[in-house]
């Protein structure tokens, strides 16, 4: 399941060491994105509310000087102004910010209630909005923003719809705000997976077609690219990291009335970018 991160995904923008903040550092694809960011000489910046996976990570971390950790929920204004202030000055002026916050859930129309689609939005679409507000201000020309989408923003299918709604808010604010950011040679994208390969993953689908997923690692390099001067031409764009899965209506869901998440896709509040 795991290899190399590294790859031929380019240097640190510009050649220079960047300095980034992380947000949602704790979830499933954040080992390996901080990895290869800080194996490649990037200072970071790792935000989450999990304080036990906090602490695992500023262990592993603790020999070098280029890994910070901060315990902040940057999904509220002031976490995410806070979390951008200590960034820039634990680390330098910040060469741009990974957004890894999300979260996952399915299910029919009429078994779903409002909250249940307030968090999706909050979680996948707001969160993104508020902590990039916090970060603009720190960046200088040749920033990068990174965002992570899905595949079901142009394939939607049954039981997933406030998902995949909530990740399409995302992706349609995200190439909006690359026509403004641009002006300043900040670069705005946004990395698209479908399932990746990870011991949660494995353990909720035990009959998934694992040839059929990618690794956090594969993910990572895309991220890497995208934060490296490979990407300078790209503004508002999204790479696509999908493996060989694909969505179709035999992976639609339960009948409505019929609870139950649809087959590869998660279940009910598995974290997912």
């Amino acid at each position: 399941m795991t290899g190399p991160v590294t790859g031929p995904v380019g240097g640190p923008v510009g050649g220079q060491q960047g300095a980034y903040l992380v947000t949602g550092a704790t979830g499933r694809l954040g080992e390996a994105t901080v990895r290869l960011l800080a194996e490649r000489g990037d200072r970071l910046v790792l935000t989450g509310r999990n304080a036990e996976r906090l602490a695992e990570l500023r262990k592993s971390w603790a020999a070098t000087s280029r890994v910070e950790v901060l315990e902040v929920d940057v999904t509220e204004p002031a976490g995410a102004q806070h979390a951008a202030a200590e960034a820039a000055r634990l680390i330098g002026p910040l060469t741009g910010m990974v957004h890894l916050i999300g979260t996952f859930s399915a299910g029919p129309l009429m078994l779903t209630d409002a909250a249940e689609f307030e968090d999706l939005i909050r979680a996948n679409y707001l969160s993104a909005v508020v902590a990039t507000q916090a970060v603009l201000p720190h960046l200088g020309r040749g920033g990068r923003l990174v965002y992570f989408t899905t595949p079901l923003t142009g394939e939607p299918l049954a039981a997933l719809s406030g998902y995949a709604a909530s990740k399409a808010a995302l992706v349609t604010w995200m190439r909006s705000i690359a026509h403004e950011v641009k002006r300043r040679g900040i670069h705005a994208n946004a990395v698209s997976l479908t399932i990746a390969d990870t011991p949660e993953m494995r353990r909720e689908r035990p009959g998934i077609d694992l040839d059929h997923t990618v690794s956090p690692e594969l993910v990572a390099r895309a991220v890497g690219f995208l934060t490296s001067p490979a990407a300078d031409g790209i503004y508002g764009g999204i790479i696509p990291v999908l493996g060989k899965f694909s969505y179709s209506s035999a992976l639609a869901g339960p009948p409505p009335g019929i609870t139950g998440p649809p087959p590869g896709a998660g279940g009910p509040g598995r974290e997912a970018p």
